[in-house]
């Protein structure tokens, strides 16, 4: 009986080792990062991505907009929202894939809104944040978070 619990043990511990050739997982990437510098050297003033929006009511037509602007940090993008005399400001970290960071804003489902995001290494739009106008406020919501390991 001794013998079968050794062999029943060694087996599961040959068993339960990690693989680490999953295949199956989609979104993890390694990503060499070294060519990208974490400042910039230079900052644009003006606003790499702008997203505009006209809302027409019985009195009034206002103009939802939001901008995308560089900031110090290469991965870091200020984020500018007006809307019926409100601004807001946010940030959107955009993870180091090895190449110049690119930025995208697209139509949201609601009225004003918006979705604020980037383009990952296949040039796919990964959506970050929603940014709408709800209860006479600004509301920028969160819809992912990103993140790249490097080994």
């Amino acid at each position: 009986m001794r013998i079968f619990w050794m062999i029943l043990t060694g087996w599961l511990l040959c068993s339960c080792t990690a693989n680490t050739n999953n295949n199956n997982v989609k979104d993890s990437v390694i990503y060499s990062t070294s060519n990208i510098p974490e400042k910039r050297s230079a900052i644009n003033p003006n606003p790499v991505k702008t997203y505009s929006e006209t809302v027409k009511s019985f009195a009034t037509t206002d103009q939802f907009s939001v901008e995308l602007f560089e900031t110090k940090e290469t991965f870091d993008y200020l984020i500018k929202v007006s809307y019926k005399n409100l601004e807001a400001k946010d940030t959107l970290h955009v993870p180091n894939f090895g190449e110049v960071p690119a930025v995208e804003i697209k139509k949201g489902a609601k009225r004003p809104s918006c979705i604020v995001g980037f383009l990952d290494s296949a040039k796919q739009f990964r959506e970050s944040k929603l940014i709408y106008f709800e209860d006479d406020k600004i509301k920028i919501h969160v819809l992912q978070h990103y993140g790249v390991f490097v080994k």
